[in-house]
């Protein structure tokens, strides 16, 4: 007898959770779909019902995105498969996706034939990642060598977070212990080093090359 899956579906729109539901009620694998509005609950059906092998998550949900569901689930059980479902396809958001070991990503425009053939590969033991998404990430991939991310150094990279929570270098100085013209040395470097004209400028550097979370 061929095996069964019971899964996991989170989306905080209704609707969209609904036809989900529709879709991958039509495969053979699927016995049992649970549905969830947010993070917190998923959390909760895993403890209620323990036999989950599959997760399907979007990412922006509230009370715990997707993300962080990500990680919470891979704690709570490693075996289970989680299934990144999201309209978001920025290559920092996809960097993430892949650093937390997601099991597949796919964009929320494909058609429902993709979306089927892409939940068999994972509940087969497969990734799968769109070929979308493949394709920003090798293009990042490239581009990082071919520009390298700077580093910076641990006090550095301290000193950039507080200037992102938009502290002043006085307040720096007083939270780290260190002397203001210590503090406005660190942030000469650190302007340098990015290759920024303004410290905004440096903060959006970080960002996008995943040096500030």
């Amino acid at each position: 007898m061929e095996k069964k899956f019971n899964i996991i579906i989170a989306d905080d729109h209704v609707m969209f959770l609904d036809g989900l539901h529709a879709i991958l009620s039509e495969l053979p694998e699927i016995d049992t779909i649970h549905l969830a509005t947010d993070g917190m609950q998923v959390m909760r059906l895993l403890h209620q019902f323990n036999d989950v092998e599959l997760v399907i998550s979007d990412i922006n949900m509230p009370k715990m995105d997707g993300l962080s569901l990500l990680t919470e689930v891979k704690k709570f059980d490693p075996k289970i498969k989680f299934f990144i479902l999201s309209m978001l396809e920025d290559v920092r958001t996809i960097n993430k996706v892949i650093q937390k070991e997601a099991d597949g990503y796919l964009l929320k425009f494909a058609d429902k034939e993709e979306l089927k053939a892409a939940v068999k590969d994972v509940l087969a033991g497969e990734q799968h990642y769109s070929d979308t998404v493949k394709e920003r990430y090798m293009k990042s991939v490239f581009e990082k060598k071919k520009n390298p991310t700077v580093e910076l150094s641990a006090r550095e990279t301290e000193i950039l977070k507080l200037l992102a929570d938009e502290l002043t270098s006085k307040e720096i100085a007083e939270q780290l212990f260190i002397s203001v013209n210590t503090v406005e040395t660190h942030r000469k470097n650190i302007l340098l080093k990015t290759g920024s004209k303004t410290t905004t400028g440096a903060v959006k550097y970080a960002i996008e090359n995943g040096i500030l979370d």
